[in-house]
């Protein structure tokens, strides 16, 4: 858990968070997901692309209404589920759920927290989404955005970006070039960057920087001058993450980025 998260990231009305990016999806998901679990609360986790298959438990669900009851059982026992449809043979990693699959999820009212991974980043600190991707449920009422420090000044390159030609492309930036304030003001607010596919408002959005344990002071400012740039670009808060947030999932604490 996050002990000094406020409350503005848990959003306990928010019953259907998705989470996209990279940089720590996963582990920032498993987190506020202990949070709901020790406040009392039901808690789904799942994906709509794929999850490793190391996962503890996974459950394996058909995305039938009539395979509900299932689910209510299994949750009455434990109060926490990681839900999936299949496992790749290929591979071993967990196939997540239809997105439609998840709407009846969170119609069906089983959990109070249904936390779902909206697509992947083969590890990597930053990313710009493809065309088919992120894959988020109509029924989402909160996005997270997950950018990895380490990805804050370093090169634009294959190091450090998933489809790093599709982050220059939105960022307005040269290939070459790294990923400073602009690039993250860009990625941030474009309507094919990071918050993609976010269903309207009332859906809110949330952009959270991790591992800010691994780098220094000029990472701080490199987030706060990409807010201003924002702010300046759309003054009405349009195309603006509700609220921008910086921490370690890791060392557990974050704080706002003002």
């Amino acid at each position: 858990m996050i002990p000094t998260a406020p409350d503005e990231l848990y959003l306990p009305d928010a019953t259907v968070v998705a989470l996209v990016g990279a940089g720590g999806k996963t582990s920032l998901m498993q987190s506020m997901a202990a949070h709901a679990v020790a406040s009392g609360q039901t808690v789904i986790r799942t994906t709509t692309t794929k999850l490793a298959g190391d996962t503890d438990n996974p459950f394996f669900w058909d995305g039938r209404k009539t395979s509900l009851p299932l689910i209510q059982t299994r949750l009455s026992r434990n109060r926490s589920l990681t839900l999936v449809r299949d496992r790749d043979p290929t591979t071993g990693k967990l196939i997540g759920l239809a997105p439609e699959a998840v709407d009846l999820l969170a119609a069906s009212s089983l959990a109070d927290r249904i936390f779902v991974e909206a697509d992947g980043a083969r590890g990597k600190s930053i990313k710009a989404p493809a065309g088919h991707e992120p894959v988020i449920p109509r029924s989402t009422n909160k996005v997270i955005g997950v950018v990895g420090a380490e990805a804050l000044g370093a090169p634009m390159d294959e190091t450090h970006a998933f489809r790093p030609e599709r982050l220059a492309a939105i960022s307005d930036a040269h290939p070459a070039g790294s990923v400073d304030a602009h690039a993250l003001a860009r990625l941030v607010t474009h309507p094919q960057g990071l918050f993609k596919s976010t269903p309207p408002s009332p859906c809110r959005r949330i952009l959270f920087v991790n591992k800010m344990d691994r780098v220094g002071e000029a990472a701080w400012n490199m987030l706060a001058q990409a807010r201003r740039l924002v702010g300046a670009a759309h003054q009405d808060g349009s195309g603006f993450a509700m609220q921008w947030f910086a921490g370690s999932v890791n060392e557990g604490w974050l704080r706002p980025v003002d």
